[in-house]
């Protein structure tokens, strides 16, 4: 225990460590996740319903979505990609989590489809117009993956095609700070079914302009840990990174409802388009 706990008092090189899938592989986090997905109690996950409607109704507003062909990245449950179904769109939900998507799929209907593969890895079919990536899915990947993932975004969509996408801005960044919880059942049972205690470590890094998540479970018969990574963005950087994958940022905003773009804005909504 001496040396796991002296591992974890140690923050890790930016980025040298990932466990991004371990929060929909392992069955009770799968379980759990979903319930958050779900929840309208709580933002941990994903947004509140009315808020889901704003964004789909601002998405048509900019791009009209009815007869497009979209691709929905990191589609979860579906919440997203069913309102764009309902306005028109051709939609196809991609998610590696085999218990979201069994929850989606028994609320599936016409010009929905969806599709269970890693978007990082596997072969994904393309000719779409508009491609999306919400709830700051981007900003959990490694720079190297960002970029890979922006590559195969960008071969997937036809020509002039537009890339939607929810980014941390600014004003994120200055509210996270380094930090340690240590709690019996962390979370409220969020971790596991039975006893655990769970260490939350925050660690902050300015000069990438990121922070690490790191939660460190202790159950009885077993220790574990998730590593969950934050990127932040400036309206700069952004079109820079999107830039150098070949994509024009047509629109951003504060966030994807349409609200306006301010210096301490927490999210950046982006419409770029294929150049």
């Amino acid at each position: 225990m001496y040396e796991q706990l002296k591992h974890l008092a140690h923050r890790p090189d930016a980025w040298s460590v990932s466990t991004v899938k371990e929060l929909w592989t392992r069955p009770h986090l799968a379980k759990e996740m979903l319930k958050y997905h779900l929840s309208q109690e709580t933002e941990h996950s994903s947004r509140k319903i009315d808020q889901i409607d704003a964004i789909v109704a601002w998405i048509d507003t900019q791009l009209e979505l009815s007869g497009k062909r979209v691709i929905d990245l990191g589609c979860g449950p579906g919440l997203y990609a069913r309102r764009m179904a309902r306005r028109g769109a051709k939609v196809t939900g991609v998610d590696f989590s085999a218990n979201s998507l069994e929850y989606a799929r028994t609320r599936s209907m016409d010009k929905l489809e969806y599709l269970q593969a890693d978007y990082l890895e596997d072969e994904l079919p393309d000719g779409f117009d508009i491609a999306t990536l919400i709830y700051y899915d981007f900003c959990a990947q490694a720079p190297a993956a960002r970029q890979k993932l922006l590559g195969r975004i960008h071969d997937l969509l036809n020509p002039g095609g537009h890339l939607v996408i929810d980014l941390y801005g600014p004003g994120a960044f200055d509210a996270v700070s380094n930090h340690v919880e240590i709690e019996d059942r962390l979370m409220f049972g969020f971790f596991a079914e039975g006893e655990y205690i769970g260490i939350h470590k925050t660690d902050v890094y300015p000069k990438e302009q990121a922070s690490l998540d790191r939660f460190f479970i202790i159950e009885p018969g077993e220790t574990w840990q998730i590593f969950n990574w934050a990127q932040y963005y400036t309206p700069e950087s952004v079109v820079e990174e999107l830039g150098e994958a070949g994509f024009m940022v047509n629109v951003m905003t504060g966030g994807l409802d349409g609200e306006a773009l301010a210096d301490d804005s927490k999210t950046l909504g982006v419409i770029a388009e294929k150049a």
